[in-house]
């Protein structure tokens, strides 16, 4: 009789007797999958037929089973080898046809030089003599692709460090010029001016009257902070200068605000009696020589008449060989040898 494994089908000769009347438990070779076989009804086979169920018994089951395990492994391994000659076969067809395209190609271009040789009545040694040079140049460019890899990646390199360099120089100038002073003119050539100190002067202003039968210079301006950080308010140098540029006279205020950062901004003017009659501008800067300097025009000629002149911006402040005098606080005014007066100052924060 034959009996079929439920879970792949495969078929098997056996005995009645191998099963018998009630069933049993039998195990496929190939799934090794199990399952209970029930009784089938014994047919009588022909006599061949039983004379070979004859020759099988309970025993010669798993022999059985194990014969058609190895048949279909036998065929399963015919089955792979099959499909690798396959493969291989398409991969040599595949090469064969690359080698006949490239041949073609060749040839195609020997047969265009020899065309074009004939065309051009050209030699067919200088025709092959080219061919030689184009076909050198190739090797030669191929070889020379690692050496253009890296000169190109050193140009990226050298690019990159150029540009952070050139940044630094620009958003850190100010870091620059505290370091190496030097700087500074190089920044002013280009026309990048540094405030180190971190304040500047704006609405500068000159007044001169008369009091109390005396000429008096009034000088007023706002302190500006720059700095993103609070910075300490030095004195205030005030310097007149001569028509040449030359300081005349010179005397320092003290403010009465200590810092300022960016935003604020402090109000001070200071007071000078009796003011040099040369004098026709006046120049302002920080005490230390840095800083930013802010010069107006001068007195005017006649009592009570106020001047505003126009407003520059110098590196440095210089004496030019102006006279020396004590610094004049903000809250009192300098005399030329007459002793100091009170003065109108004041400062406030905005």
């Amino acid at each position: 009789m034959i009996i079929s494994c439920p879970h792949c089908q495969t078929k098997y000769q056996v005995t009645y007797e191998a099963i018998g009347s009630a069933g049993r438990k039998v195990q496929c070779a190939h799934c090794q999958q199990a399952w209970d076989q029930g009784p089938i009804p014994k047919d009588e086979p022909p006599p061949e037929v039983k004379k070979a169920e004859q020759a099988i018994s309970e025993d010669g089951l798993d022999d059985a089973m194990g014969v058609e395990e190895k048949a279909a492994a036998a065929l399963t391994a015919a089955a792979v080898a099959a499909k690798a000659e396959k493969e291989r076969v398409a991969k040599a067809e595949k090469e064969k046809a690359a080698k006949a395209a490239k041949t073609k190609k060749a040839t195609d271009n020997e047969d265009s030089a020899r065309g074009q040789a004939a065309a051009g009545k050209l030699d067919p040694a200088i025709v092959r003599k080219r061919r030689k040079a184009f076909s050198d140049g190739e090797d030669r460019g191929a070889e020379e692709q690692p050496l253009t890899r890296l000169r190109l990646a050193l140009r990226i390199v050298g690019a990159t460090a150029l540009i952070g360099v050139l940044g630094f120089a620009y958003f850190g100038r100010v870091e620059v010029v505290q370091r190496f002073p030097a700087m500074a003119g190089v920044y002013d050539a280009v026309g990048l001016g540094i405030n180190v100190v971190g304040l500047d002067f704006s609405d500068v202003s000159t007044l001169q009257t008369l009091r109390n039968g005396k000429e008096v210079l009034i000088v007023s301006a706002q302190i500006v902070g720059r700095s993103p950080t609070p910075v300490k308010v030095p004195a205030v140098v005030v310097t007149l200068l001569g028509p040449d540029g030359e300081g005349v006279y010179q005397w320092s205020v003290q403010p009465s605000v200590r810092d300022l950062m960016a935003g604020e901004r402090s109000t001070f003017d200071t007071q000078l009696t009796l003011p040099p009659g040369n004098a026709s501008r006046v120049r302002l800067s920080f005490a230390g020589g840095s800083g930013a300097k802010g010069l107006s025009s001068g007195k005017a000629p006649t009592p009570a008449a106020a001047n505003h002149g126009p407003v520059t911006t110098d590196p440095a402040a210089a004496d030019h060989g102006a006279p020396a005098n004590p610094a004049a606080e903000a809250s009192a005014e300098t005399d030329h040898g007459a002793a100091a007066a009170p003065a109108n100052a004041s400062s406030e924060h905005h």
